[in-house]
């Protein structure tokens, strides 16, 4: 699931894991791992036997490709005579491999935002404690997970208003995480909500658009100042609220998909804040002669101004800005959608925005007429041990379709999980349709019993 989020690196928190499987994997799917030793906070000036056993574990996992950094401690410095040893365990057993002694210092930075902040200010160096982009391994908010597995977090407990048992699941308001800024900003958008269900279909909202502008940021100064990002955190280890891209059912949710988007290989954006087009390339490959759109819409898929287009060329692991976007007079909320396009006409990718001056003015989308979607998939067939379909998703009202969440389902209307989607959470105009390919495990009596449904916010699930 993080290779599928074009995720390039995952940080080995503590060095909480020693499973074997995780290097392997790491090193099957590309992944590179950043492998901290196990101290966060004070440290004994010399604890007995530390840095041996430090050199005992390099020496055991040192044969695999996907390691790249030992890290001393977290978030601080070990004691002198600790950090001599780890430098020097490191530079005999791995000397290929750098060593930094703090998580959140010198050549790299950390230390949050942990919580909720307008999307639009990520682009804005003061706020990170190192005024620097740079290569900054925590930064993350709360996210509340799709219904299903809120449900399954609540357990016995009443599912609406917010209880007690969420407080046991990472809810804290005096905590790094502030989750009432994420409340208020979900409220702010849609408006309070009245169910469980509300409220955690109105967070994916949230969920994509600011991860999304997370990794955007770091796009829009890359080579400048930025150089890296990670998150805090990728997954929990039980049903959570915060944290996670993916939760502990294994289902995905819009954080997923909006970091997904803002770490695309080839990449088009507008600047969180600044609304300046670019287009990203992370490859090695030059791209040429590519052509990059941008088209504004209301709800009802009506064009507004006049489409900008140009076509550029961008350099290998660079970015090239295109032009800025100017939001339409008194538009309120409307669409923006910007395509990058090979010198044959070819979709690279796309990005879609709903873009507000205030956020109250998402609303208009409670006033949405309701939308009708259909799908149709191809029939199962088993692929690396995965039953894969490809589905298509087609609008078929006169309103734009708001955040469509596909879900693959059993007979009995439950998930199957874990199941991957090309494309996910997004947003359809009238009469437009989005070819997702799907897969999830090869289970015996699931094959061709499966089904994808599709639900939009203004849609009920087909």
């Amino acid at each position: 699931m993080h290779r599928d989020m074009n995720f390039t690196m995952i940080r080995n928190w503590l060095g909480s894991s020693n499973r074997e499987e995780l290097y392997r994997a790491c090193d099957e799917q590309g992944i590179l791992v950043w492998n901290d030793f196990w101290q966060a906070g004070g440290f004994l000036p010399n604890p007995p036997g530390y840095v041996d056993i430090a050199a005992d574990t390099i020496r055991r996992f040192r044969h695999h490709p996907c390691i790249v950094v030992w890290c001393g401690a977290n978030e601080g410095d070990p004691p002198p005579i600790v950090d001599a040893g780890l430098k020097q365990a490191v530079s005999t057993e791995h000397p290929e491999i750098l060593y930094i002694p703090n998580s959140a210092s010198g050549i790299v930075s950390g230390r949050g935002p942990y919580h909720w902040v307008d999307p639009s200010t990520y682009t804005d160096v003061k706020m990170y404690e190192a005024d620097s982009f740079g290569f900054h391994t925590e930064i993350g908010m709360p996210v509340v997970s799709v219904v299903e597995s809120m449900r399954n977090l609540v357990g016995d407990a009443p599912q609406w208003p917010i209880g007690e048992v969420w407080n046991y699941h990472d809810w804290s308001t005096i905590g790094n995480q502030r989750v009432g800024t994420y409340q208020a900003a979900i409220d702010a958008r849609l408006g309070a909500s009245d169910s469980l269900d509300d409220f955690a279909t109105r967070a994916q909202f949230v969920n994509y658009e600011s991860h999304r502008a997370m990794f955007e940021a770091w796009n829009a100064n890359l080579w400048q100042d930025a150089t890296g990002l990670l998150l805090w955190m990728s997954h929990p280890a039980w049903h959570s609220t915060v944290w996670q891209t993916y939760d502990y059912d294994l289902d995905v949710n819009g954080a997923y998909y909006g970091a997904r988007k803002g770490c695309e290989p080839l990449h088009v954006q507008a600047d969180p804040g600044s609304w300046q087009v670019r287009v990203v390339n992370h490859t090695a490959a030059a791209l040429n002669g590519v052509t990059v759109s941008a088209r504004r819409y209301d709800l009802n898929g009506r064009p507004l101004g006049t489409a900008q287009r140009q076509r550029v060329d961008v350099a290998r692991s660079a970015t090239t800005p295109v032009f800025p976007l100017a939001a339409p007079d008194g538009a309120g909320l409307h669409l923006v959608r910007l395509e990058l396009r090979d010198s044959r006409d070819r979709l690279l990718t796309e990005n879609t925005y709903w873009r507000y001056d205030r956020a109250e003015q998402m609303r208009a989308l409670n006033d949405l007429p309701s939308t009708r979607l259909s799908t149709s998939s191809s029939t199962a067939r088993v692929v690396d041990g995965r039953n894969t379909v490809t589905t298509t998703v087609r609008n078929q009202g006169r309103t734009v379709a708001a955040l469509v969440r596909l879900a693959v389902r059993d007979q009995r209307g439950n998930r199957v999980l874990p199941a991957r989607y090309s494309d996910n959470y997004f947003w359809l105009l009238p009469g437009e349709t989005r070819e997702v390919r799907i897969s999830w495990p090869a289970r015996a009596g699931l094959t061709g019993k499966a089904t994808v449904t599709a639900q939009a916010y203004n849609s009920a699930s087909s």
